[in-house]
């Protein structure tokens, strides 16, 4: 992968330190040679020797002139990768390439890094003028040797030595995988590279896309923060690798130079973005909230600087030096969320986690400190992936337990605090449903209106608290007593409604005046006092398809007053129709 904000390690090093090499070189007196028959498979910078230029542009004879002054001059790295640091300045690469043949052989060489800025490839042969080949970003893609994302040049090697010459430049991160190999070959690792590229991509991008519609439907920002950070890391790293050189902006140089650090900022700060969004920073850790906004503002106001100076070095040295500073803030809001009691947090966290060590693993082996494999180099890659997807569990982790929370939401709202019976609100959907099922089979269905009777004056002598004691004795006995399949209600104030499904009338009477009993037997103990209380039920019943439930609660409302006129203590029963037998009492008739 060709370094994207995740060679973070690499990138510390190369900005902190002094050091112009950061892999261990060691001198040689003569230039190493290469058999152009070789077909090699992976990089293999260590079979040439380098130099770097000491500060004025270097031509070919003046790196011969250099070689033949002073064989010392050339280094041999020990690892297949050479790398050096930013706006380091150039570098030669020097080999004999013998062909032992008598005949040519055609090899590509080329360099897999797709960030450098020019890449002048020389072929020289004793007494001839040598052949030039160019790439690199600084060029437009039409305008290079081979129309290629990678810096490459394809040679026939004629009988015996040729003198190969590289000359690499780039104000960012001087890293130079080179690659001596046939067409067939190149083109295998090109493909594969491409089949990688596209899983990475593909999976970003489709992360990327969903949660855009999320956003769109939902209007939630940390869906759009979300988006905009992986969709950045596609871009971003597009812009490293030259894809995005290769496939969007062909002709825009000046672009190519400052879309890195420019899309690395944007990076970072998207992901952040969503961090103190899905931590939700801003009402927990404030005061870390306002240090993230003041360093992301910070940031762009210094690359807006040196873009105005065009210090492109200046602007890369400040976007890598956000990448460590962004990760310690990950983890350090993951590991302070999940501290608090945010289990969501802990997807977060391993996540965070898991990029860091991907990135880790990729700079540790382009520096050359263990040894380079394929593995090893797209490990940001792969930890990158396993992040997005760690971080979509915790979305949608976030979302179940919004949802469930919305829903106990709604459950508190549907349910009496004071009885822990269902309120009018939780009655109805509940029983209009059961009341229109079973008026679809013409089966028999009642609804029972229940009151306790003189609860005003149980209030005024005994006080509130004692008839909310009176109210959850009534409840639980009611409760208690209903047949398995019955809805029970609060209906308000002292009032209980119950709907009892599959039920004609008589049985209804029957249930009615066994709770009238078990509450006339009811005592509760106020602070040494003993207070009983008798309720009086009306019963409808459904008579006729048509009558609706708001129908059948107005006749058993009816039949209630009836039974309080008659003395109270009592239940109270009559047919329910569509029209009425009288009108509904008034509240301060039933009291």
């Amino acid at each position: 992968m060709r370094q994207h904000w995740p060679v973070l390690f690499l990138l510390i090093i190369l900005n902190l330190t002094t050091c112009a090499l950061a892999e261990s070189v060691h001198d040689t007196g003569s230039v190493p040679v290469i058999d152009a028959q070789a077909d090699y498979q992976g990089a293999m910078v260590d079979r040439v020797a380098f130099l770097a230029e000491p500060g004025k542009a270097l031509s070919v004879d003046d790196v011969q002139s250099l070689i033949r002054s002073n064989p010392a001059v050339l280094k041999r790295p020990d690892n297949g990768v050479l790398a050096n640091g930013i706006n380091s300045g150039a570098i030669w690469l020097v080999a004999d390439v013998r062909n032992p043949t008598d005949h040519t052989i055609l090899r590509r060489v080329s360099v897999g890094t797709g960030w450098l800025e020019q890449v002048d490839f020389f072929f020289l042969r004793k007494n001839r003028s040598p052949q030039h080949a160019v790439g690199g970003d600084r060029i437009p893609l039409n305008e290079r040797t081979l129309a290629k994302r990678l810096p490459s040049a394809d040679y026939r090697f004629p009988p015996g030595e040729t003198r190969l010459f590289l000359r690499v430049e780039t104000a960012d991160p001087m890293l130079v995988s080179l690659y001596f190999s046939s067409i067939a070959t190149n083109h295998s690792r090109e493909q594969s590279e491409a089949v990688f590229y596209s899983f990475v991509y593909g999976v970003m991008f489709a992360l990327s896309a969903y949660n855009l519609m999320l956003f769109t439907g939902l209007r939630q920002r940390r869906y759009l923060y979300y988006s905009l950070y992986t969709g950045s890391f596609v871009v971003m790293t597009a812009s490293y690798n030259g894809i995005g050189m290769a496939l969007l902006w062909p002709d825009a140089v000046a672009w190519q130079q400052w879309a890195p650090p420019l899309l690395m900022l944007c990076f970072t700060s998207s992901g952040l973005a969503f961090a103190t969004n899905f931590l939700s920073t801003r009402d927990h850790r404030p005061w870390l909230h306002r240090t993230i906004q003041a360093l992301g503002v910070s940031y762009f106001v210094l690359f807006g600087a040196f873009f105005a100076l065009d210090e492109q070095g200046l602007a890369l040295r400040l976007a890598f030096l956000v990448v460590p500073i962004f990760s310690a803030l990950m983890l350090l809001m993951g590991v302070s969320s999940w501290v608090s009691g945010n289990r969501t947090a802990r997807y977060f966290m391993l996540g965070t986690l898991v990029s860091a060590v991907g990135a880790s693993i990729t700079a540790l082996t382009v520096v050359g400190i263990i040894s380079y494999t394929q593995l090893g180099y797209y490990a940001v890659d792969i930890g990158m992936v396993v992040d997005a997807l760690l971080l979509m569990l915790a979305l949608t982790d976030l979302v179940r337990k919004n949802e469930k929370a919305r829903m106990a939401a709604e459950r508190t709202a549907q349910i009496d605090p004071l009885t822990g019976l269902n309120n009018r609100r939780g009655f109805l959907p509940v029983a209009e449903s059961l009341w229109s099922l079973i008026a679809r089979k013409n089966r028999n269905i009642c609804v029972a209106m229940i009151d306790i009777d003189h609860f005003k004056a149980i209030n005024d002598r005994y006080g509130h608290a004692a008839g909310d004691k009176i109210l959850k004795k009534v409840a639980g006995e009611l409760d208690h007593s209903r047949r398995q399949g019955d809805l029970l209600a609060r209906w308000g104030g002292e009032e209980f409604t119950l709907l009892l499904p599959e039920t004609d009338q008589k049985e209804a009477l029957k249930v009615a005046e066994r709770f009238r009993h078990n509450i006339e037997q009811l005592t509760v103990n106020d602070r040494g006092r003993v207070i009983r209380c008798t309720i009086s039920i009306g019963v409808a019943s459904r008579h006729s398809e048509h009558v609706t439930l708001d129908q059948a609660i107005a006749v058993a409302d009816e039949e209630l007053y009836r039974a309080k006129i008659k003395g109270r203590n009592q239940v109270s029963a009559g047919p329910t129709s569509d029209d009425p037998r009288s009108t509904p009492a008034s509240a301060e008739d039933r009291c």
